[in-house]
Formats: structure tokens, C-alpha cells, sequence
């Protein structure tokens, strides 16, 4: 049985990779705050094992609890490789920085950055004796290396996420059956987090023009296609070697 856990499965990327991961054989454990109900009905279908967990994932003990619990109630015995996809997160708040409110900063640092990094530790401690090869693959942005206006939180975050993989990435090289690591930014992808993106003003967010110009023109991809590229790459032998990776540039 190969396990995989999802964050933000309810919809866009999130669910798309869950969606293509229906089979025997698979058990997912989805977690989400919105309602899955259509993919459990689609897993119970495909005769695929769900574990949907509805949980805020801006509440960071929320997510670790969620997570300690599904991974306590798998048989180690009965796996033969475990996977974390840290997808959930949020684009804003999108505004200049001196207009920015502290929960709302606190609430997106919690979802985009605290959670996954302390989802990371929980599933390194929990599988750390289960000999199977163990991944991590962290979502994150093409925004962590370039700057755009109004986007300072979101871009903070992936840029934290992206730095946060290669130091896990350098301590798991030195321990017995190590879990590889790797964020990734998947590109422009056509979810609600772009119709968020198109529906401020260009003086909230540089680069709302060009977003509108992209979902015009049909320059945005779709999850089910992304989310098949993403689960591709999961599966290469040299998953790992390169820690921080661009999708479109492989």
C-alpha cells in the first residue's frame, strides 16, 4: 500500500492530486477545512482508501493533531512508501505592506509556513523507523525568488518553505533511510487562487494585468495536467538530488 497525505485536498491543485492518486492500492489522507464529500464518493469508487480529515490548517496544533492521529492508525507493516504533499495555502493578503492587518499576516504565515513546517517534523518523527522510501514535497512558488507588488506575505512564505526544504533536505542526507525532500513551484496553474489574484486592482497587485491576460489567452494550466507532472516527478530516482525545483523547467 503506498500512503500518501495531501493538505488543501478540497479543491484546485490539492484535489487534482488526489483525484489521479484513486486506486487500489493508495491510501490518502486528505486534509482539508472545506468538504470532500465528492472525493470520498469518488474513492469508495475507484476502491481506493480515504482518510479525510476536515481540519483549519491555519491552526498549526489543529494540523500536526490531524496528522498524528491518521498516521497512528496505518500498520507500518502494510506500507510500502509514504509521501507528504504539503499543498494548502493561501495567496493573500494583497496589498502594499503598509496596509497590511496583523491577523490577517499571522494567519497566512500559519498556513503557508508554520503548518508546513510543522507537518514536515511530525511525519519525520513519526515514519523515522518505517523502512520505506519516504518524500516530502512542499508546494511552493515562483514567488520566493522574484518580487512583486502587493504579494509581500505570500512571496515571504514560499520564500521561507523554500529555504526551510534545504536545510531538512541536508540533515535527512545524513540519517539512516533519510526522507527525500523537494519544493516546488508548479507554475501558473487555472484555480481559485487566481480568480483571487484577477479580482483586486493592479495598485493591490503588480501583476494583476498580466493574470488577466493569462486566463484570456488560455495561458493557464490545468490542475489535472499539473497535478500528473507533479506525481511524475515524484516518482523519478533522482527525486531529492535537487531541492528547490521549477516545473516548468524540467
Amino acid at each position: 500500500m503506498q500512503l500518501t497525505i495531501i493538505t488543501g485536498a478540497s479543491r484546485g491543485l490539492g484535489k487534482a492530486l488526489a483525484e489521479a492518486l484513486l486506486a487500489p492500492g493508495q491510501l490518502l489522507v486528505c486534509m482539508a477545512r472545506s468538504s470532500m464529500s465528492g472525493l470520498e464518493m469518488a474513492a469508495a469508487r475507484h476502491g481506493c482508501l480515504l482518510d479525510a480529515r476536515n481540519v483549519n490548517l491555519a491552526n498549526v496544533n489543529a494540523g500536526v493533531a490531524a496528522l498524528a492521529n491518521s498516521i497512528g492508525e496505518v500498520n507500518a507493516a502494510t506500507v510500502r512508501s509514504v509521501t507528504l504533499i504539503n499543498n494548502a495555502g493561501s495567496v493573500e493578503p494583497l496589498m502594499p505592506a503598509e496596509r497590511l492587518k496583523p491577523e490577517e499576516v499571522t494567519s497566512t504565515l500559519a498556513l503557508n509556513l508554520a503548518t508546513p513546517i510543522a507537518l514536515t517534523s511530525a511525519f519525520l518523527r513519526l515514519t523515522a523507523d518505517w523502512p520505506v522510501p519516504r518524500k516530502v514535497l512542499n508546494i511552493s512558488s515562483g514567488s520566493a525568488h522574484n518580487a512583486f507588488r502587493g504579494w509581500s506575505v505570500y512571496a515571504a512564505t514560499k520564500a521561507g518553505l523554500d529555504q526551510f526544504s534545504r536545510c531538512v533536505a541536508l540533515e535527512q542526507q545524513v540519517r539512516p533511510n533519510g526522507a527525500r525532500i523537494v519544493s516546488l513551484a508548479p507554475g501558473v496553474i487555472d484555480t481559485a487562487m487566481q480568480e483571487v489574484l484577477r479580482s483586486v486592482t493592479p495598485e493591490e497587485f503588480g501583476e494583476q494585468p498580466r493574470m488577466v491576460v493569462a486566463k484570456a489567452s488560455g495561458g493557464l494550466l490545468a490542475p489535472a495536467v499539473v497535478a500528473s507532472r507533479i506525481l511524475a516527478y515524484l516518482q523519478r530516482p533522482d527525486y531529492g538530488e535537487q531541492v528547490v525545483v521549477d516545473l516548468r523547467q524540467i
